[in-house]
């Protein structure tokens, strides 16, 4: 096993285990003592490939911490390592992102087991990956930011300059609008593809996406449901999907994040985070950014894009402030012009259909073109 692995465990369990240390001399592994309680941090993880963490069934602050745990760390492979864990216990645990479960005292035939179907399962994906549509996320720094006419506006751009059209998937599932600003109706949303389990296949994903002059919309379900009943491996299955099925692939992430925010933003090539000159804004984009830090993101991934920029001869926050507060450089700007664009989300239409020389619609136009070149496009 040529893999970094990390276990998680306490050492009492460790101990009391049919292995010994000496047993585990021919893997590149670390032991770290935990509690029941005892909180994760960014060091114990440090450059591990693989985890195996305790969890006590029955102590809910073991759970919490495992739940975090997934949220923060979505790339690592994650096994678990419990005492008398059941079958409803482990469906719970493989829906909320684990990969595998194994028993207490740990064996040394089933841990190889896990560890090796596993990497093998890593090592497939990554191939499997190899040629997909590449994928740009746009987040929000806060609620009514203008992401989603970001986001909209990129996926029309790309669906027209690039071969196979663009797939905009709306992630915010309790509040999307991003297929009424663009006109698009569709009797199936994203709840189709997320209830229809492995039936979900290319034919579904077309049928379900309302497409139109290049670029195909996956809307936000209909009705609000709970962020934390979407589960993970059938939301990264639709991904995939929409990744081989178009050119490119656009995320409108939620203002509210779930535990399956961060598998999402981990598929991105791209992240772009939309923020505006306000304080707030700015002070919620470091939390983002901090949050990205923690859990592996390559900074390299993200840009930040001010939106409703305004030319003001007094102001108290400019571009370069930003960029400051961020430890970013400004990747692009958008001008403001709440009013045009306002009326072209009412129309459901794009700026640039009501208003062909508005310098929104510009700075858009050029965002898009901004992003094929960091994709390695031009």
């Amino acid at each position: 096993m040529n893999c970094k692995i990390k276990l998680l465990i306490s050492d009492e369990e460790f101990g009391r285990s049919a292995l010994s240390r000496d047993e585990f001399s021919d893997l590149s592994f670390e032991l770290v003592s935990l509690g029941a309680d005892a909180p994760v941090r960014p060091d114990m993880i440090g450059d591990a490939e693989l985890l195996v963490v305790e969890l006590h069934a029955g102590d809910p602050r073991s759970m919490q911490r495992l739940t975090a745990l997934r949220a923060r760390y979505p790339a690592i492979p994650l096994i678990v390592a419990m005492r008398d864990g059941d079958l409803a216990t482990t469906r719970a645990l493989i829906r909320q992102g684990v990969d595998d479960v194994i028993a207490l005292p740990i064996q040394r035939a089933e841990f190889d087991d896990a560890v090796n179907n596993l990497l093998a399962a890593t090592a497939k994906e990554a191939t499997r990956e190899a040629g997909l549509a590449p994928v740009i996320a746009v987040a929000q720094s806060v609620g009514g930011i203008g992401a989603t006419t970001v986001a909209t506006h990129l996926a029309h751009y790309l669906g027209a300059i690039g071969e196979g059209g663009c797939c905009l998937v709306d992630l915010d599932l309790q509040f999307g609008n991003a297929a009424s600003y663009l006109g698009r109706s569709s009797g199936l949303t994203m709840d189709d593809l997320l209830d229809a389990g492995t039936r979900a296949d290319g034919e579904l994903l077309r049928t379900v996406a309302a497409a139109d002059e290049g670029i195909a919309v996956i809307a936000a379900p209909e009705k609000i449901a709970p962020l934390e009943a979407v589960e993970v491996d059938q939301l990264m299955r639709v991904l995939d999907l929409a990744r081989r099925q178009y050119g490119h692939v656009v995320l409108d992430l939620p203002g509210n994040w779930a535990n399956w925010t961060l598998s999402a933003i981990d598929k991105a090539d791209l992240i772009l985070l939309v923020v505006d000159l306000s304080i707030g804004s700015l002070r919620q984009a470091r939390r983002r950014l901090t949050l990205f830090e923690e859990t592996g993101i390559d900074p390299a991934r993200i840009r930040i894009v001010a939106n409703r920029i305004e030319k003001r001869m007094f102001r108290t926050i400019g571009v370069q402030d930003a960029a400051d507060a961020l430890h970013y450089p400004v990747f692009a700007t958008v001008h403001s012009d709440y009013a045009v664009v306002q009326s072209a989300q009412d129309q459901g239409v794009l700026v640039g259909s009501i208003a062909r020389k508005n310098k929104v619609a510009a700075d858009l136009a050029a965002l898009a073109e901004q992003v094929v070149g960091a994709l390695g496009g031009g």
